[in-house]
């Protein structure tokens, strides 16, 4: 063979291994992304469930308030109703003691 013909074999098999080697880390580097693509995905799952406890929790804190609410606007009515009512009463009694008071 002449040194033409053994220069490009050279050159072939060099290329080859070359390619050989950049194939493989390739294969490690998708390999490696295909792990971190599987942990985001769980950590996605888990971050989504964490997501969904957290929403229920505050709609159960949120019906909590609307209950109180409405706990306290009846206290409140209640309070007003005793008020008008203690105001009769002590009408009245101011009344008929002034009555008293005039016989």
């Amino acid at each position: 063979m002449s040194d033409s013909s053994e220069q490009r074999m050279e050159f072939i098999i060099e290329q080859q291994a070359m390619f050989a080697v950049e194939i493989a880390q390739m294969k490690e580097i998708q390999r490696e992304q295909a792990v971190s693509v599987s942990r985001l995905t769980e950590n996605m799952h888990q971050a989504r469930e964490m997501l969904h406890s957290v929403i229920g929790g505050m709609r159960e804190g949120f019906d909590n308030l609307i209950v109180a609410n409405e706990v306290t606007r009846r206290l409140a009515e209640d309070v007003g109703h005793l008020a008008m009512a203690t105001s009769q009463r002590v009408t009245m009694l101011e009344s008929k003691h002034e009555g008293d008071s005039k016989s």
